[in-house]
């Protein structure tokens, strides 16, 4: 009887932390921006009332990964750490969109948000 209990309380503990997405926001900074770039995603793919905050939260996740990268690492192993940072999140992004909202996303992602920019 005691492992049954275990068990059912291990399973409903599973449950009820499933329900809860891993999100790294940590500024205020970062969700200002995450927020910003929403909007102008927003304007060009014409996001509905159930993907806006999924896609906002998963822009958010993907700034704060891409500081610690260039915090962390320089050079050409930066570039390649935001180059596999970009794809995970294009393919991220392609569970949530439509086939037309990913493919018009794929041709302004660079635009809106540029792997890093030169100067």
């Amino acid at each position: 009887m005691k492992t049954i209990i275990t068990f059912c309380a291990l399973l409903l503990c599973n449950i009820v932390l499933a329900q809860y997405p891993d999100n790294t926001i940590e500024t205020p900074e970062v969700r200002a921006e995450a927020e910003r770039l929403t909007e102008i995603y927003s304007a060009e793919l014409g996001l509905d009332g159930t993907q806006l905050p999924i896609f906002e939260d998963k822009v958010g996740d993907y700034l704060t990964l891409r500081k610690e990268v260039i915090e962390t690492y320089q050079g050409k192993e930066a570039l390649d750490k935001l180059t596999q940072l970009m794809v995970k999140e294009s393919l991220e992004m392609k569970d949530l969109l439509t086939r037309i909202q990913y493919n018009k996303y794929k041709k302004i992602r660079q635009t809106v948000q540029p792997i890093k920019t030169v100067e």
